[in-house]
């Protein structure tokens, strides 16, 4: 190369350029589609922020957007009203599974901790108000408004059982006068943790009686759940946010075609006569704090014309069929962002069958199991695993060995609500053969349906004990067959009634 140059320097330099222009056209290929900028991508740049930094920045103003939305818009006050009946219900129910040694149910045991908690729950609250499942309930809904719930865990030596749940609103959490014990430890959004392992070591929150004062509480004095999306997130977002936006916009939509629709029925006439100025001075209405002329119109106006005048109205596009087509559209959209099936967040079962509910029920179902587990394990089980320590240390329970094997005594079942069948008939048969063939439990058939097996066998029971109280006999004389459906294609037919 030296060699060129000295013999051709204009001709090794454009060598030079174009060999590094090659260099780079191999970079820029080099790069995954999505990450190419281009005329089509424009100025689109994301941010490239810490999660923290990220959720810090906007959750305030998410928050804020999301709760505005579930109280004026009625399909978020649905779509909240739905996740929380279908994975938290009445409440999920508690059910003790401590076992023996040798491996079976103690019953003992169980009936001294179901006997201890029951009595428990129904005063939960700290401000004496709400039944544990109240206060469950409304950690879901704070979970799917803000993202995030926060319980404090308060000891009050005069109840029995000495603990008490104080659910506040996660805004209240604040870096402001937050100081961490340990130099090492860093604050973000009043949260103290160890930069090292991302270990949370307190919280802090803002005191009611002090704006710029925090109250310092220990880890251990706080349960906070939140769906993790990222490594090292500190704090939720709630699972709205992608929809916040189309919500907002549809919702003006409707109101402006609404609106369009009542401005345009509202004249019913125009009556043209020869001198209706002293009609129109008498008719006008002033307003009597401004003293403008008042220009809203009422039902069925017949409006009196002087010859030769006209009345010219902006022609805003009707709609029309138009409407229902794409306000379906957008719901689709928030469905799949909420997480509720479409039938579910609009009401709409205009041509459902039964094929497409047992999908929409099937995929439904599939969506809310780790939604379930994640409130059992971030909710239930610490509430529990607190519960059976202050009733340890008050002697309210006595369980030898809790301290060194604690896990055995925490081993519990909670219930959720389950989801009642489509075709009763039809699905029980199809339990009834799979239990047969050795393939499903009766115990996982109940637990579908939101019971416990034990429960059903108990009243069971008690209803042939009372029927034979009365004489009453409903065993039937021969045994049942299945239920006689319609073809398959009979089945797929919608159902418009």
């Amino acid at each position: 190369m030296s060699l060129i140059s000295t013999i051709a320097p204009r001709w090794a330099l454009k060598r030079a350029i174009a060999r590094e222009q090659l260099r780079d056209i191999r970079k820029r290929s080099a790069h995954y589609a999505a990450a190419q900028s281009n005329r089509l991508t424009g100025s689109w740049s994301p941010t490239t922020e810490d999660v923290n930094e990220l959720i810090g920045n906007s959750s305030p103003q998410v928050r804020a957007r999301v709760r505005q939305l579930v109280r004026d818009f009625p399909y978020f006050a649905r779509a909240v009203d739905i996740i929380t009946g279908y994975t938290v219900g009445a409440g999920i129910q508690f059910q003790s599974r401590v076992t023996s040694p040798d491996g079976n149910l103690n019953a003992r045991i169980i009936e001294n901790i179901e006997s201890a908690f029951y009595p428990w729950a129904d005063t939960a609250d700290i401000g004496g108000r709400l039944h544990f499942n109240e206060i469950m309930q409304l950690a879901k809904r704070q979970d799917l408004e803000a993202g995030e719930f926060l319980i404090v865990k308060h000891f009050k030596q005069n109840k029995p059982v000495p603990l008490a749940l104080q659910i506040v609103e996660p805004d209240n959490l604040s870096d402001i006068g937050a100081t961490a014990k340990n130099p090492r430890h860093s604050i973000s959004q009043g949260i103290e943790y160890d930069p090292a392992t991302g270990r949370i070591i307190a919280y802090h929150l803002q005191d009611p009686n002090a704006y710029y004062k925090t109250t310092r509480y220990p880890a251990s004095r706080i349960i906070h759940g939140f769906h993790t999306l990222r490594p090292q997130q500190l704090r939720g977002i709630s699972p709205f946010a992608p929809a916040v936006l189309v919500a907002h916009d549809l919702g003006e939509y409707m109101d402006a075609t609404m609106d369009t629709a009542k401005m345009a029925s509202k004249y019913l006439a125009f009556v043209k006569r020869i001198d209706p100025y002293s009609a129109q001075v008498a008719n006008v209405a002033y307003d009597s704090d401004t003293s403008q002329p008042i220009e809203t119109l009422q039902n069925a106006i017949i409006e009196y014309l002087q010859p030769g005048e006209d009345v010219q109205f902006a022609s805003p596009a009707n709609p029309g069929a138009q409407f229902g087509p794409f306000v379906k559209l957008i719901l689709t959209m928030i469905s799949v962002t909420v997480g509720v099936p479409y039938e579910l967040l609009s009401g709409d079962y205009a041509g459902v069958n039964y094929s497409t509910m047992r999908t929409t029920r099937n995929d439904f179902s599939h969506y809310l199991r780790p939604i379930i587990d994640r409130h059992i394990r971030h909710f239930c089980n610490p509430v529990l695993s607190a519960f059976m320590d202050a009733a340890i240390m008050s002697g309210q329970l006595s369980l030898p060995g809790y301290l060194k094997n604690q896990a055995r005594y925490l081993a519990a079942d909670w219930q959720g609500p389950g989801m009642e069948s489509i075709d009763p008939a039809k699905e029980g048969q199809g339990n009834i053969d799979q239990i047969a063939a050795g393939l499903k439990s009766p115990q996982e058939v109940a637990k579908t349906r939101g019971k416990d097996l034990e429960q059903i066998y108990q009243e069971l029971a008690s209803a042939k004990t009372l029927a034979s109280k009365y004489g009453l006999d409903f065993t039937p004389s021969t045994p049942s067959t299945p239920a006689t459906t319609q073809p398959e294609e009979n089945q797929d037919e919608p159902d418009n009634a």
